[in-house]
Order: structure tokens, then sequence, then C-alpha cells
């Protein structure tokens, strides 16, 4: 006879950034609430991603009560180029941070086992609901289950939700190099000429140990000629880096343009799961963190009104940015939508600190930023196109 499925407060699937903040956002809300947190990889997986830590997450982590960042970790500088060449090389006011994922993620692990989590290294294959719980792999019940197991989310797929694609979904690769003399002191973000719609860029942002995460972005319905042109394109965009031999592994980018039901029952949907990447920058950390966090505080609160309290606290903090970048997303296939918005930011600190904001938070812009933008279309002289 089968054993029973050990009962706990709170089921959560992925111990990534998402998995981990939901976790931590539960037991700070009910610290005597038993968190399960489940994942098929053991603490300090890597995954690939740019490593870079904008303010906003510092923001929402230490909201929850923990500080992952070191001071040795801050980049103080941003340096953006559009795809004609304008460039935009400013400090924001709040400065980021690169972490190796493999680093990050086992800190915010490690802090929701501290703070009481049980993790449990366990892949999940199986998701019953009733109307009462959910059972997880015949294992595990709990009230709630929060989905965070990332962009190929085995609990989206049992739960029928489609996965994104076509524009609505990018891959990248990347890779570790040599950071060259003087270049590490910013986060460079380097959009492509070559456009074929969608996301199209390439980035380098300074590690800690002399090395930089490099990589190159692109919406999968403008992959063509597969891995080879990726590659290449990465080459051509960042010639100062030695990429010679570097070993280069690849990731798919759900973007926001795109999302599945964000509760299914008594399922929450965070994350990467939840199709929570930006569109035009590719950074999902922030709003993993976010979404996390709102999901395991409904969770505990009131596990029958959560999937109505969490859709609701996810839209109040989102949906006009989502409403618009599904708007403008189609705009960014013309190079003068880029060449525009960081010739702006090149001549406007509060541009510059609008367009961080959109790309790395949950900001949107406002009437008054479309009208800066707009002083600044064709103006000045274009830098050559990089090749």
């Amino acid at each position: 006879m089968a054993a029973a499925a050990v009962p706990v407060d709170l089921i959560i699937v992925g111990a990534g950034p998402a998995g981990s903040a939901a976790a931590l956002a539960a037991l700070q809300a009910r610290p005597s609430a038993r968190v399960v947190l489940l994942d098929r990889a053991p603490l300090g997986r890597d995954k690939v991603c740019g490593d870079g830590i904008a303010p906003h997450v510092s923001r929402e982590l230490l909201a929850l009560g923990i500080d992952v960042t070191r001071p040795d970790e801050v980049v103080p500088g941003a340096r953006l180029v559009s795809p004609g060449g304008v460039v935009a090389s400013r400090r924001p006011r709040a400065p980021g941070h690169v972490i190796p994922r493999r680093v990050l993620d086992a800190r915010l692990l490690q802090a929701a086992i501290d703070r009481g989590a049980q993790f449990e290294l366990e892949k999940v294959a199986s998701l019953e609901q009733s109307t009462t719980g959910v059972t997880v792999n015949g294992r595990w019940r709990a009230p709630l289950v929060v989905g965070a197991d990332g962009s190929n989310s085995v609990v989206r797929r049992l739960l029928g939700e489609p996965a994104n694609h076509g524009s609505a979904l990018a891959v990248s690769i990347r890779g570790y190099a040599p950071t060259p003399a003087g270049t590490g002191d910013e986060l460079l973000f380097r959009w492509d000429n070559q456009r074929a719609g969608g996301l199209c860029y390439a980035w380098a942002f300074p590690t800690t140990n002399g090395t930089s995460n490099v990589g190159y972005a692109m919406s999968s319905a403008a992959r063509r000629g597969g891995r080879r042109v990726m590659e290449g394109r990465m080459h051509a965009l960042l010639p100062g880096f030695d990429l010679g031999g570097i070993e280069l592994t690849g990731h798919t980018l759900p973007l926001t343009t795109r999302r599945p039901r964000p509760a299914v029952g008594r399922v929450l949907l965070a994350g990467d799961a939840a199709s929570l990447i930006n569109p035009f920058t590719g950074e999902g950390i922030y709003a993993a963190v976010a979404s996390g966090a709102m999901a395991g505080r409904a969770a505990v609160m009131d596990a029958a009104s959560a999937h109505l309290v969490y859709s609701a606290a996810l839209a109040q903090r989102f949906a006009r940015q989502h409403r618009q970048s599904r708007i403008l997303y189609r705009m960014i296939d013309h190079s003068i939508t880029l060449d525009t918005a960081v010739r702006a930011s090149a001549g406007s600190e509060r541009t510059f600190e609008r367009l961080i904001d959109v790309g790395l938070g949950d900001a949107h812009f406002s009437v008054a930023d479309f009208a800066r933008f707009g002083r600044y279309v064709g103006a000045g002289s274009r830098a050559s196109n990089p090749s």
C-alpha cells in the first residue's frame, strides 16, 4: 500500500529566485508555516542568465528581510549602444550588481532554508488538484502550490497552459570571457543593427573574478541559421572581447507579451513559469522575485482566495507595463525606435533613468517621456553602424 502524502502548508516547485522569494515571503507572513521547496537540481546549480542584479531586485529582497549582494559586486555604470551606434553611458543613481546565478540562487535558497523552508532534491512528475488541495508526486500535499520552475515549467505543462512561441519567446546564449582592461565598471547592452524582429542584442557584464558574462539574445521568431548565426552576431557586437574557445550554453526566455493564467485552481505560477520576462531587455529576476513574493504571501494567508489575491496583486504591479510593452515591442523591429531611445538617454539623465526602470523594473513610459523621445527623433549625427 502506498504511503499517504505528507501534509504541508505550501509546496513550491522550483528553487530559483521566484521559488526562494515565495518561501521567504510565506515564512515572513506566517513563520510557523511548513513550506517545502522542490527542485530537480541541487543547491548552487547554474542557470543561463546575464547575472545582472538590478537595484529593483535588491529593494524587493530587502523588503523580504535579506540582502544577498556584496560591495565588491557593484558595477556602477551602464552603457547602451543602439543599432545605429548611438551611445548613452551614465552612472545610474542606484547601481546594479553582477552575481553569477550559481552564487545568487544558492544565497537565496540558503536564506529560505535558514528561515525555515525545507528543501528537497526532487523532480516533479505529477500534480493532482482537488477542491481542498494539491498533491505533488503522490508524496506531498498542501492547500496550494506555487509553480516557479522556470521557462520550461513542468507545472505549467501539467496545468495544460500553452508554452510561449514565436515572437513571445526569445533564445539566448551565454558564456564567460576575460574582461578587457578598462571595461570592468560598466554593464554593456548593445542592440544589433541586423534586426530580424524582436530582441536582437548582445551584452557584457563584468564579474568579480576577472571575467565578463557575455551573451546574445534574439526572438525565436527571428532566429535564422540557428546557433551559428547567434554566435557570429555576438562576436561582431563584442569585438573587444576574446571570445575564442569560450563555452556557450543556451536557454529560452518566455516574454510578457504572451502569458498564461497566473492562477489555475490551487496552483499559482510565478517568474519565468508565468512568462514574466521583460521583452525589451530579457530581464526576469526582478519579476521573478516580485511575483514569487506575492504568490508565497497570498498562499499562506488564505488558500481559498489566494488565486484571486495573487492575480489582483500581479495585475496591480505589472498590468500597465505589460499592456504598454505589447504595443511597443512591435516598434523595436525598427532601428529608429532604439536609436531615438538611446539618443534621448544620452541627452537626459531623467530619460536614462526611466529607460532603466522600464527595462529592469515595473515602470512604464508616461506621456511626458514620449514627448521627450519625440524631441530626439532623427536628431544629431549617428555614429558609424556596428558591424
